[in-house]
């Protein structure tokens, strides 16, 4: 018997291995299927590939949902919300209305909005069921309510004003993202086995669409194949997601991972910042800077080993970098031009900056008129000083690019207040686990989701970061799994 207890199989250390693997598989067959639902989609009719790719996600939700966001949070990372090239076409389908998309008349509901709601109604359906249904609302329940009840408040009020429903719709279904995604992440990531599969599909997605990203731009901007601006070669909110990549891989080797992820994140670390330069985002650039200043701060705190080995080298080194590279062109330069664009814009800065400036006179004075309700969603914003023409846009009137101001202009006061709530508790709890926890899935995963909020903050100022689907499933899940990242358990 003694002998049977201490049979090899049966150990801590071997059982320990076995779920590292079935979670590394996991993650892997995540990733794998999103890359053959894309293959399917660009070989055969795209209606033939859905169906195929549906059954199959069903039958896997079915069984266990967190499936579902796993599924949800690897696509998000994996594919732009279509463009100019054709290998984001899968993302194109996944955020467009099926009514454009597939030819469902009157169907304004994207495949991800079914996917999200599909997965909360198993997830609660098999509680029921089973009469086990245990609710979780997680750490951040209050403020998570509080910015949904502003919301909600937001579509009242611009119905009430009358305001158009459908662009109100369109206008705030990303936001209502972060609440599905936050509940569905709070209440399905029960085990840390779950938060390793969840990091790996982050790190896998991310850097696979980094891979991607390279290859635009050498084998398709470069030679002139992708007929595109190549200030649209790549959607504005990708930087956040190539930021957060690089800011995980630091994390990883501060406090811990699996050697295959260390080492995989040594060779993805340079094609993200290739990719990451090839964007020519100013905004990302100044975004990931100041999220790695506030990572290097929680890691003075926390680790100040990792602090003089890693973060203030870095740091010194970007302090050097700056000014050597101050009038450097091509890829190099671009995070020096960000900074020197700040008072020093070149012709294409100064222009962008011309039209940001004049648009934030019309956003304020909107917000002047009704301070405290906000205009709500659906109706525009004033136009007190006219603005260049972009209206191929839809959304030009409705959405502009000062988003964070965006939300009080919306939501007013009260919700710009309780935006504000929910995102200031999920940074505090993110550096105080980083601090205080002491698995290295949870302390990584928090200082994934502290650099990603603080990024998206940072980006959202001055571009469309918090209309971006992609962007608001990424924090909806980050902060879910983070409010109950101390709740965690063994397998």
């Amino acid at each position: 018997m003694i002998d049977a207890l201490a049979a090899p199989e049966l150990s801590t250390a071997w059982y320990a291995a076995t779920q590292r693997r079935r979670s590394t598989l996991l993650a892997v067959l995540a990733i794998l299927a999103s890359l053959a639902f894309a293959g399917l989609a660009l070989l055969f009719h795209f209606g033939s590939a859905l169906l195929l790719f549906t059954w199959m996600a069903l039958a896997a939700i079915a069984w266990r949902p967190r499936l579902g966001l796993y599924v949800a949070f690897g696509l998000v990372l994996l594919f732009e919300a279509g463009g100019a090239d054709p290998l984001m076409l899968p993302g194109a389908y996944l955020h467009g209305g099926l009514g454009s998309t597939v030819g469902l008349a009157g169907a304004s509901t994207s495949p991800l909005e079914l996917l999200l709601l599909l997965v909360f109604v198993l997830w609660l359906g098999q509680g029921l069921a089973q009469r086990r249904l245990d609710f979780r609302g997680g750490r951040l329940l209050w403020p998570m309510l509080l910015f949904c009840a502003a919301l909600v408040f937001g579509l009242v009020r611009g119905a009430l004003g009358g305001g158009n429903l459908n662009v109100a719709l369109w206008e705030a279904r990303a936001l209502f993202y972060v609440v599905a995604c936050y509940f569905v992440a709070a209440n399905t990531i029960r085990t840390r086995r779950h938060v390793r599969t969840l990091t790996t599909i982050g790190l896998l997605a991310t850097g696979l669409f980094a891979l991607e990203g390279a290859y635009r731009r050498l084998a398709l901007v470069n030679t002139g194949q992708l007929h595109a601006d190549p200030v649209f070669a790549y959607s504005h909110e990708t930087v956040i997601f190539l930021g957060a990549l690089l800011l995980l891989i630091v994390a990883q080797h501060v406090f811990g991972a699996p050697r295959w992820q260390r080492l995989l994140g040594v060779l993805l670390g340079p094609v993200a910042a290739f990719t990451l330069l090839a964007t020519e985002r100013r905004a990302g650039f100044i975004a990931v800077g100041v999220a790695f200043v506030a990572l290097s701060l929680v890691l003075l705190v926390a680790h100040r080993k990792a602090f003089l080995l890693i973060a203030l080298p870095l740091l010194v080194g970007g302090a050097i970098y700056v000014p050597v590279f101050w009038n450097a062109p091509g890829l190099l330069g671009q995070p020096a031009r960000a900074v020197r664009s700040l008072s020093q814009p070149d012709p294409r800065d100064a222009a962008s900056n011309l039209y940001r400036d004049l648009e934030k006179i019309d956003v304020r004075t909107t917000i002047q008129a009704d301070p405290l309700l906000g205009v709500g969603f659906g109706r525009p914003f004033l136009f007190v000083v006219p603005l260049p023409d972009l209206s191929w846009w839809p959304f030009w009137r409705y959405e502009p690019h000062h988003n964070v101001l965006w939300i009080w202009l919306k939501t007013g006061a009260i919700g710009f207040v309780c935006f504000w709530l929910l995102m200031g508790s999920a940074i505090a709890r993110s550096a105080h686990l980083a601090k205080t926890l002491r698995a290295p899935e949870g302390r990584v995963f928090a200082l994934l989701t502290l650099g990603g909020l603080i990024a998206t903050l940072i980006f959202s100022y001055v571009d469309l970061g918090l209309t971006s689907g992609r962007v608001t499933v990424f924090l909806g899940t980050t902060m879910g799994t983070l409010s109950v990242l101390d709740q965690v358990r063994e397998e």
